[in-house]
Parts: structure tokens; C-alpha cells; sequence
């Protein structure tokens, strides 16, 4: 019997289901014993060869377990869905228990727009003068053409010195005369200061008289209404007098001498009016040599 095909094939499905039941394999092998023991009884065992019974393949199919059903992953998944649930109704219920804040509106505050000059003036400041060169220029009447640029006036011309300033000198002729040796003799003994004074008062003689002939100066006080004063190498005398015939009368000069301070290279003078003989005594302006 164990070489029959039919059985060995009927073993060879219930092996190839190891998930059966053992109950179920017991019953299928004694339905098949049953099935060929009632064969050899058979007095036509050619007969009921033909009619013995067959093996379902359905029925072993029936038997074949099912997969379990996963119970843990199931409640887990219901477990998560509850608590999420109970979260958004605690969250709704802390919404709906929040006490209700009323945002009424404060009392309105009332605002002043003053200028800068009130403030200032509030404040104890003294308004800025105002310039009127920043003053807004008047609009321009329709029609008329814009003015043009306002230029600036012009400048007064400089008025001169009213200094007289030869472009001779004549004080060295006058020295190189035969008459002025006792002159020169006289220089050569003087210090550097008085001796630039002399030589200065002495240009100052000669170009009063060539300007104006009429004038025949005997002397010269540089000092006379006011101190003088050296400029680098030039006497600067503004308050000098000299006196011709017998009057007194204001002169004032600037002398420029040369590097070694003995010879004019340069001058400019200017005559005033009579000096007041009631001055003369206070000048010490004598009336005679």
C-alpha cells in the first residue's frame, strides 16, 4: 500500500499544509484506509478499483489554518485615536472656560501741534534773527518774465593815499653839494638810528620843496604830534612838522632807505594844513632857529 500513488500523493498533500490540525490529518489518513480496506474485501477488485473513493483536494483546502488576527496592533491604533480625540475636547473646553477680556477704548488724549518758535518761546529761547537774504522770494506774476540773476553792486573804487611819492630821490645831491660838507661830517658821527632820522628829514626837505617851491623848509621835526616808527628799513613818520617862513605846518612821510641804511631809495610824503601857533608851545615848535 505504501507504493501506491494515490496514497502517496494524498500523504503528499497533507504534508505540503504543515498549518493543519492534527485532528484534521488523522481523519483524512483513516478516510483513506477505510477506502482501500473496503477495496480488498472486494470479491471484483478490478470493478471497485474503478469505483474507490478519491481524495478532495477542496476538503484539505477547508482544513488550511487561516493567519491570525493581529489583537495588539489593532487596540494600539484604537488606543491613539482615543487619546487624540480626548486631547482636542480638553483643548476646546480650556477655549470656552478662558474668561472674556472686554478691550474697551482709554480716555482719548488730546494733542496740541504748535510751531517750532512757540516752542521755543515756551522753553525761554530767543527766536534766531531772521536773515533776509532767506526770505522767500515773491511768486512771479503769470505773464511776466522771471527776473534775472540781482548782481551784487558794484565796489567803490579804492581811494588813494593822497600820498606824493617821487621817483627821485634827492637827498644824496644834496649831500654831494660843496655847501653840505660840514653836513656830512656831521652824519658820519651820528648812531644808526639818529643818523637814518637826519638823513630821512633831510629827503623830506628837498621833496617838499621840489613839489611845491613855494615852500622853503628851514627844519623838520618828525616826532612833533607823534612818535615815529621803523618798518623793516623803512622810517614811518605820521605826525611830523617843518616850518617855513616863520610858520609851522603838519607833514607826514615813509623813507625807505638801502641794506646798508645810509642812502633813501624810496619815498612818499604828504603836506597838511598851518599848524595853530597857540600849538607851537605844546609841540615844542620854537618860532626862530
Amino acid at each position: 500500500m505504501s507504493g501506491d500513488p494515490n496514497v502517496g500523493e494524498a500523504r503528499r498533500q497533507a504534508n505540503s499544509h504543515p498549518g493543519l490540525a492534527d485532528g484534521a490529518r488523522h481523519n483524512a489518513a483513516r478516510r483513506i484506509g477505510n477506502g482501500w480496506r473496503s477495496i480488498g474485501d472486494s470479491q471484483h477488485g478490478a470493478a471497485c478499483m474503478t469505483s474507490a473513493p478519491s481524495v478532495e483536494l477542496s476538503a484539505l483546502d477547508a482544513l488550511r489554518p487561516r493567519p491570525p488576527v493581529r489583537r495588539g496592533g489593532v487596540a494600539a491604533r484604537l488606543a491613539g485615536a482615543l487619546a487624540l480625540h480626548l486631547v482636542a475636547l480638553a483643548a476646546a473646553l480650556l477655549v470656552g472656560a478662558a474668561p472674556f477680556v472686554d478691550l474697551q477704548e482709554g480716555p482719548a488724549v488730546e494733542t496740541e501741534v504748535i510751531s517750532a518758535r512757540d516752542f521755543d518761546a515756551q522753553r525761554g529761547i530767543a527766536p534766531a534773527p531772521t536773515d533776509p537774504s532767506l526770505a522767500a522770494a515773491p511768486e512771479a506774476v503769470p505773464g511776466t518774465p522771471p527776473a534775472g540773476p540781482t548782481l551784487p553792486p558794484a565796489a567803490a573804487p579804492a581811494k588813494p593815499d593822497d600820498m606824493i611819492r617821487p621817483t627821485r630821490m634827492l637827498s644824496a645831491q644834496a649831500l654831494a653839494d660843496p655847501r653840505s660838507r660840514a653836513t656830512r661830517r656831521a652824519l658820519a658821527t651820528l648812531a644808526e638810528e639818529e643818523r637814518i632820522a637826519q638823513l630821512c628829514d633831510l629827503e623830506a626837505m628837498e621833496q617838499i620843496h621840489a613839489w611845491r617851491p613855494s615852500y622853503q623848509p628851514d627844519r623838520l621835526v618828525d616826532y612833533a604830534r607823534a612818535d615815529t616808527r621803523m618798518r623793516g628799513n623803512s622810517l614811518i613818520a605820521g605826525g611830523g612838522a617843518f616850518r617855513s617862513g616863520l610858520k609851522w605846518y603838519e607833514v607826514s612821510f615813509s623813507c625807505e632807505l638801502d641794506g646798508s641804511l645810509r642812502q633813501v631809495v624810496g619815498f612818499a610824503f604828504k603836506v597838511g594844513a598851518p599848524i595853530p601857533r597857540q600849538d607851537w608851545t605844546a609841540l615844542a615848535l620854537p618860532a626862530v632857529h
